[in-house]
């Protein structure tokens, strides 16, 4: 059978003789080329044998799928050559040859070699090891560490005690337990974990005088060096566009190239050191007014350079504020603490206490020894294979890559193929920088020399048509480089179209569609649902497609056909928060939809039933899991009869009144359960859980609901997880309840297989949709912001910089970065913008015939505003800047900055107000980009109304039209709650704090600093008051402020800034007030009192009746009683004027009335008067 190859693919195919980088772009089929090759090797003159060569894929679904195609692709050709015995025989051998994962491999050469595995004198592995799945080994480690904690606490050492006092901050142990699990992590992704932890401690133990010479040092000056430079040539760039206006170039050109000359003074001292770019200052002269400048326009362009300039460039330097001296000190304080996690890390990894089979690590032992070099091991297993093929090399990580290397002669025979553009599972410790390093260092086949590395690029698209490839190229031209992205995105990375046996057609230009959506004054939220405007927008354009039959490639026939719901797919950066939306935008609009996300195994009915089911067979006497079971579908008892059942019989448990119920469901119900009960003794979990699924039908209930398939799923995996378990060595119907349990508390959940989504619109991530490809994709919720939480942990932890931690100043009780954390925050920054790039481009890239992209944004035309300036900046020829890029917040904003500059976006430049001339010359397809108003998304659209069926059958059926007609009569009850606190008539948190019943005393934690400790913001006005209510509450009526004030900072009920903020004179002014005397001559005196109790809901609530209650509940600051009569006092620290007075006296009566109604009725007697008294003026006024 005769395969067309291009030239690319036919030298990937023919090439031997060295190691061979194939990067392969999307679409450019290197499964093909990956397959032709060992065709060519197997069937061609060399007549190897498949078990010959070891084939690496990274899912077993994809290994399993390779093997297919090997095998389909033999078949095909024993048709063409029946008697040919070489084919025949390899038929037999593709199911025994090595196509597998690295995991498979590693744990296959683990077990046959594990006597040669060296555990110290340990007990270690034996043959029939089995390896935890994920959920098991973060479960056990979460189990194990607590006890390994135990002993870390038994010695401390000075170091581990800072550590425990800085990062164990909290009740517990749980932040330190969190940052020695992600530090352990991380350490899975480093081919000797122990000899970087060792290289770590080295560094932190022995840290240079010199901040400078550090390598946090070193990579901050690097980008302050970098930043410099760019803005230095960006104020040059407005130094020569404002050449054409010489009123223009009068008022700012001194201005400019001051600034610019300090900056590119700056740039060459970080070169020097840290304390010379220190001392090299940057100062922004006043700009002159340009008041009869020519051209607004120009200003605009060069006052927007200047000050984004001053803005970044502040903003940059201000890690030189402190000294380099300063710097250093600050990481030799932080030594001690980071010097013992690494070696509590150390001692952790050479016991091998929390850790599982780690096949990957075991591996890198038998194949390299201590030095490095292969083992005997490795040169008999490299013997074995002719070459080893790795597919999806650009998802490698260093353990990896030293096994590739061990076993392919130093890399003499090793393919790998992959796209370092597509690499984005860093978090799953993927290193694009392996690939990126040798895509730079290989030469180009042409020039590589014999038996050397090189590289081959293929580089031609047999997916997509024309339309998707010119806008992934243009936006990834324009924002890809170096500095973002890793690699720059240059010619030799373009997708070149090579899907000529698509049919011609027009209409497949690549969509841009951007929603405003307003947002409420004051810019807190948005004005409606953000999410779901977009997925009805989404939701019409997908039926506008599907009612127009827009025309698709049928595969079958090779011609063009009007699409179906299942040709679309809707992919997202993290669809979980928002499938609710889409799924109900597209329901809405009549259109079939499947998810293929994962959704909380647990909230499930059907798991939540079974778990609640184990629980009571368990133990039946939990009141939740019984009353959940019987109502569920299984037993089917409604809500009216559990209360029926409960009403008869009040006194107890639950049980204990479906066991006094004599009636015939409830001793249905105890006959099966003492039944199941007695079969859980002697079954095993596994053969219990069938039991329970064959016995109930539970598979077939479930089943029967909606999203059936599912659910089924759902039920077979909680069975899988079951017999999982009992393979682990646990037992019994308790061990399994208790360890679901641990699942529920600790968040895991078990592995369910991915339901296929058939006859209609799929709804997946980007992540889930790698290596997929759909006729149409939306690609949705572009502005969505970049996740940035994994930058917010106490120490972070980079593969080459090592640890950035916070340093924490116990005595002072701040923290602050050190320079360590600002350098390792700023890489991994990067690194996780650079992914994002990828995930964008992995998107839009499964596109083949249509790719549609939207966007909502809240204050729209400011924000396009601010992006078509910065794309414009700079020359509209040239790509945008990195550092414009990198200033990004969503993929929305990388997409516009490009897109802004093209006269296909008029609709979007329109909406900015800004009268900006020229736009960039494009050759490529060009683009539809429309504005839409979001308020038009805010209700579900209006359905044509269906014809009502006729039954004649039942047409003469007498209608009941009073019972259709019936209003029940308490519509307002429905809607009235139960509990009403003074804080809604008018009132404080306190009456809000009792409404929860929960006291809540003030305490100071002797760990967490609170946030107005940071010294990032003053104390607000909340919080003001709630210090000088503190103060009232222990304040004597014949003792002072001051006093009060310095007894409770002593005592620590007070920080300092509290404490500060108190206003002691008001205080004072009140004790010397007619009413402090009054209350100190009060015979009863009661503060912070609290109170629930019945009122009249008519109180309240008029359209009530009278026989309806609500409860009320509140804490009135200060009662006095005098002569049997009661004084309510009321508290204000509001700022009033004598102006607002009346008005807030006003605002606050309903609620002193509640306070004396409640009063009365628990002391029985008469409230006499009613006070607020206002701290801000002095005023005592009776209400």
């Amino acid at each position: 059978m005769s395969i067309q190859l291009t030239d690319s693919q036919r030298a990937v195919v023919e090439d031997q003789g060295g190691s061979l980088l194939v990067s392969a772009a999307a679409g450019s089929g290197k499964t093909k080329v990956l397959v032709e090759r060992l065709f060519r090797r197997v069937l061609g003159k060399e007549q190897a044998d498949m078990d010959d060569f070891l084939i690496i894929t990274y899912t077993r679904a994809s290994a399993a799928e390779l093997r297919e195609r090997i095998a389909r692709e033999l078949g095909q050709r024993m048709q063409e050559r029946p008697g040919d015995r070489h084919l025949q025989r390899q038929l037999l051998l593709v199911y025994q040859a090595d196509i597998k994962t690295i995991d498979s491999f590693c744990t296959a050469l683990t077990r046959e070699n594990v006597h040669l595995l060296d555990f110290g004198g340990e007990q270690g592995l034996t043959a029939d090891f089995r390896v935890l799945d994920e959920n098991e080994a973060s479960l056990l480690r979460r189990r194990v560490l607590p006890r390994v904690l135990e002993e870390f606490y038994g010695d401390l050492s000075p170091g581990a005690l800072q550590l425990a006092d800085s990062f164990g901050f909290g009740r517990d142990d749980s932040r330190l337990e969190e940052l020695v699990l992600d530090l352990y992590g991380k350490l899975q992704s480093h081919a000797y974990p122990d000899r970087w932890l060792a290289e770590q401690r080295e560094s932190w133990s022995s840290m240079p005088e010199d901040a400078g010479e550090t390598a946090y040092g070193r990579q901050l000056l690097a980008d302050l060096g970098r930043k410099a430079r760019h803005w230095a040539a960006m104020l040059e760039e407005g130094l020569s566009l404002m050449a054409e206006d010489s009123a223009l170039h009068k008022a700012y050109s001194g201005g400019f190239w001051e600034a610019a000359e300090q900056l590119t003074r700056l740039a060459a001292a970080t070169e020097q050191g840290w304390d010379a770019a220190a001392a090299q200052t940057v100062g922004w002269p006043r700009l002159t007014a340009a008041r009869k400048c020519g051209s607004p326009e120009l200003k605009d362009r060069v006052k927007s350079i200047w000050d984004r300039a001053k803005t970044e460039m502040n903003g940059a330097c201000a890690i030189l504020d402190m000294s380099s001296a300063e710097a250093a000190e600050d990481l030799r304080r932080s030594a001690p603490a980071m010097e013992a996690l690494l070696a509590y890390q150390q001692e952790k990894l050479r016991r091998n206490v929390t850790d599982f089979s780690d096949q990957e690590h075991f591996a890198v032992h038998l194949l390299l020894g201590e030095d490095g070099s292969p083992t005997e091991l490795a040169r008999i297993v490299a013997g074995r294979y002719r070459e080893v093929m790795v597919d999806e090399y650009q998802d490698t990580n260093q353990v990896q890559n030293c096994i590739f290397d061990a076993i392919s002669r130093g890399g003499q025979n090793l393919f790998t193929v992959g796209d370092v553009k597509q690499s984005i599972y860093r978090f799953r410790l993927a290193d694009p920088t392996i690939f990126l390093d040798k895509y730079h260092a290989y030469p180009d086949v042409e020039h590589a020399r014999e038996g050397g590395p090189r590289k081959i690029l293929l580089s031609q698209n047999f997916r997509s048509r024309q339309p998707v490839l010119d806008a992934v190229n243009y936006v990834f031209s324009a924002i890809m480089s170096q500095e973002m992205g890793e690699i720059d995105y240059g010619e030799a990375e373009r997708l070149n179209f090579g899907a000529s046996y698509l049919p011609e057609r027009d209409g497949c230009e690549a969509e841009f569609h951007l929603l405003g959506v307003p947002i409420n004054r004051g810019g807190e939220k948005p004005a409606l649902s953000r999410p779901l405007a977009e997925a009805r927008f989404a939701a019409e354009r997908i039926r506008r497609l599907l009612d127009e039959g827009y025309p698709v490639t049928d595969e079958a026939t090779g011609g063009l056909r009007p699409c179906r719901p299942e040709d679309i797919v809707i992919l997202m950066r993290s669809p979980g928060p928002r499938l609710r939306h889409y799924t109900r935008a597209l329901t809405e609009r009549g259109i079939p939809c499947g998810a293929q996300e994962d959704e909380d195994f647990f909230a499930t009915m059907e798991v939540a039933v079974v778990y609640s089911l184990l629980q009571i067979l368990d133990n039946p006497r939990q009141d939740v899991p019984l009353i959940a079971v019987l109502r569920s579908p299984l037993m089917g008892f409604t809500a009216d009869r559990l209360a029926m059942i409960r009403g008869k019989h009040p006194a107890g448990g639950f049980y204990d009144a479906v066991e006094a119920s004599g009636d015939a469901d409830c001793q249905a119900f105890l006959g099966l359960m003492g039944e199941l009960r007695s079969l859980a003794k002697d079954l095993s979990v596994q053969r219990l859980m069938w039991l329970l699924y064959n016995r109930l039908n539970i598979l077939g209930v479930f089943g029967a609901m909606p999203n059936g398939e599912r659910r089924r799923e759902n039920l077979i995996a909680l069975y899988e997880h079951a017999k999982a378990f009992e393979g682990a060595g646990y037992k019994g119907l308790f061990g399994f309840v208790s360890h679901l349990r641990f699942l529920l508390e600790t968040g895991e959940q078990p592995a369910v297989a991915a339901g296929c989504a058939s006859g209609g619109v799929q709804i997946m991530s980007i992540h889930k949709s790698k290596g997929l490809e759909f006729p149409i994709v939306v690609l949705a919720d572009l502005n969505k912001s970049f996740n940035r939480m994994d930058l917010q942990i106490p120490v972070l932890v980079h593969p080459k910089l090592g640890l950035g931690p916070m340093y924490i100043d116990l005595d002072r009780r701040i923290r602050y970065p050190t320079i360590a954390r600002e350098a390792a925050s700023a890489r991994l920054s990067r690194e996780m913008r650079a992914e994002e790039m990828r995930v964008l481009y992995v998107g839009m890239t499964r596109a083949k015939e249509k790719l549609i992209m939207t966007a909502s944004m809240p204050s729209a035309p400011k924000k396009l505003g601010d992006l078509t300036v910065q794309s414009t900046l700079t020359d509209l020829s040239r790509p945008v800047p990195p550092e414009t890029v990198d200033g990004a917040r969503s993929m929305a904003e990388w997409i516009l900055l490009p897109l802004l500059r093209r006269q296909d976006a008029a609709a979007l430049r329109a909406q900015t107000g800004l009268e900006l001339t020229g736009w960039a010359e494009t050759e490529d397809t060009p683009w539809q980009v429309a504005y839409h108003d979001g308020t038009l998304y805010g209700e579900a659209p209006a359905l044509p109304a269906a014809e009502p069926a006729c039954d004649e059958e039942n047409a003469a059926l007498p209608v009941d039209r009073e019972a259709l007609d019936y209003v029940y009569p308490h519509q307002a009850a429905i809607y009235t709650p139960t509990k009403l606190t003074a804080t809604q008539l008018k009132g404080r948190e306190k009456d809000q704090e009792i409404a929860e019943n929960t006291l809540q005393p003030y305490t100071r934690s002797s760990f967490a600093a609170p946030r107005f400790l940071s010294g990032q913001r003053p104390l607000t006005a909340d919080q003001r008051g709630t210090a000088m209510h503190l103060v009232l509450q222990y304040l004597p009526l014949d003792g002072s402020g001051q006093k009060t004030v310095d007894e409770l900072l002593a005592r620590r009920l007070l920080t300092p800034e509290q404490a500060a903020a108190v206003d002691v004179a008001a205080i004072d002014r009140f004790l010397a007030s007619p009413l402090a005397e009054e209350l100190r001559q009060a015979k009863e005196l009661e503060r912070e009192f609290r109170f629930s109790l019945l009122v009249p809901a008519g109180m309240y609530y008029p359209e009530l009746g009278e026989e309806d209650e609500v409860l009320l509940q509140g804490v009135v600051d200060l009662y006095a009683v005098s002569d049997g009569k009661v004084t309510v006092v009321d508290f204000k620290t509001d700022r009033v004027t004598e102006r607002t007075l009346p008005e807030r006296v006003a605002r606050y009566r309903p609620q002193l009335e509640a306070y004396s109604g409640a009063l009365e009725k628990i002391l029985d007697k008469t409230v006499a008067r009613r006070v607020l008294y206002f701290f801000h003026t002095g005023n005592t006024v009776e209400v």
